[in-house]
């Protein structure tokens, strides 16, 4: 009985359309179904082989069609998948570990199209889907499976974006603090970090940054999920400087190293430029040592691959070092130039040297330049050029 009803409410939750071939779709989920009930294989064997083969069938269905020209036949793919898996759920052991992931991945995916969706669902495909969900969800939760629950709290919206306090949370309006609270704790990390960023794909900067905010400064959320570094990398993309660097005044610098780290292994190196960049000037106006080779290292590497010219990378270096307040950091800026450029920024290390005399000209500190200035001056082809950069030689004289 059960299974008729989720037959029946699982037929049109994605439309109507011609390119999709329904019918073979749950002729082969049909096949996986009974594969797994007749298997002679062991219990886990068999249910990896289940999940492999429903994985293999969903990318093959999912890569006919382009999602961002249309993504209500996906829609109804995701959707018989889930009515599938819910037959074969008795089936399959949770010895297997793919049992529970392929369901997590599957919510994930379907969760994620529906915040995609360039319009909202009509009323009565939303009331589709969410007594669809709240069957599956409720079926499923009798075997132990609640990797559904993400599509269950937004089955308990009006739509996938019509909550009235995500609305004026977007419109940066007057906002409850109360329903607030309330609204961050029904969605849960998960979504909400899926609305985040979604809203930063699709360039709607100022309500991602206002989201992420809130997620970041509540006390439960904001400790589940990356939401500061989500937070920091909105003011990156879409705000003046000042307000970044007003953000990043009491974060730890170990915890920005992650946050970079984080960004840098997702590929988006650009983002993690701006956030080292950013507590790499902070350390350097403030004449903190704490980190600061490290961020001076994370950011010579990534200068380097974000924008690959030698010239720009120079002048980069040139503009931190009018921050620094200790020769320390010079002497850092020298080393990842000489790293990094080799002698194509002979001149630029000299021009540092000359800073750091300047910046803290005692003994020790011209003892420790001399030598250093030398090499640099001797490796230059046309060392007379570049006198003009100071009143006397500087290894000579200070």
């Amino acid at each position: 009985m059960a299974d008729e009803e989720a037959e029946q409410d699982s037929g049109s939750v994605g439309g109507e359309s011609g390119l999709l071939d329904i019918p073979s779709l749950k002729k082969r989920l049909l096949e996986l179904e009974t594969g797994l009930r007749e298997s002679s294989q062991p219990a886990v064997e068999a249910a990896t082989e289940y999940c492999q083969q429903l994985c293999q069938t969903l990318l093959e269905y999912a890569e006919k069609w382009k999602t961002s020209e249309d993504p209500l036949p996906l829609l109804e793919v995701y959707t018989q998948a889930i009515h599938g898996y819910i037959k074969a759920r008795p089936d399959l052991t949770s010895e297997c570990e793919n049992v529970a992931f392929v369901l997590e991945r599957l919510a994930l995916s379907y969760a994620e199209l529906l915040l995609c969706l360039p319009l909202e669902l009509p009323e009565n495909r939303w009331k589709e889907f969410q007594s669809f969900i709240q069957m599956a969800h409720t079926k499923l939760m009798q075997n132990g499976s609640c990797q559904l629950h993400i599509l269950s709290v937004l089955a308990q919206e009006d739509g996938a974006w019509k909550n009235p306090v995500l609305c004026s949370i977007l419109s940066q309006e007057l906002l409850d603090w109360d329903e607030v609270n309330k609204f961050l704790a029904f969605e849960g990390p998960v979504l909400l970090d899926m609305r985040i960023k979604h809203l930063m794909k699709t360039k709607q900067l100022s309500q991602a940054t206002a989201l992420a905010k809130l997620c970041s400064n509540h006390p439960e959320i904001g400790s589940q999920g990356n939401f500061k570094q989500t937070y920091l990398v909105c003011l990156c993309s879409g705000s003046p400087n000042e307000k970044l660097m007003q953000e990043i005044a009491d974060i730890d610098c170990k915890d920005a190293l992650e946050m970079i780290c984080n960004l840098e292994s997702e590929g988006d190196e650009k983002s993690a430029l701006i956030l080292c960049a950013a507590f790499l000037s902070r350390q350097l106006q403030q004449g903190e040592m704490y980190c600061a080779w490290e961020l001076t290292l994370f950011w010579s590497k990534l200068q380097q691959r974000v924008e690959p010219s030698v010239q720009i990378y120079l002048e980069r270096c040139r503009q931190l070092s009018v921050l620094t307040k200790t020769v320390y950091h010079i002497f850092f800026l020298i080393k990842v130039i000489n790293s990094e450029i080799d002698a194509a920024g002979l001149a630029t290390c000299i021009e540092l040297c000359v800073k750091a005399l300047r910046l803290e000209a005692n003994h020790l500190v011209v003892i420790c330049l001399n030598d250093p200035i030398a090499n640099l001056w001797m490796n230059l082809k046309f060392p007379l050029k570049f006198y003009s950069l100071m009143d006397n030689p500087p290894y000579l004289q200070v």
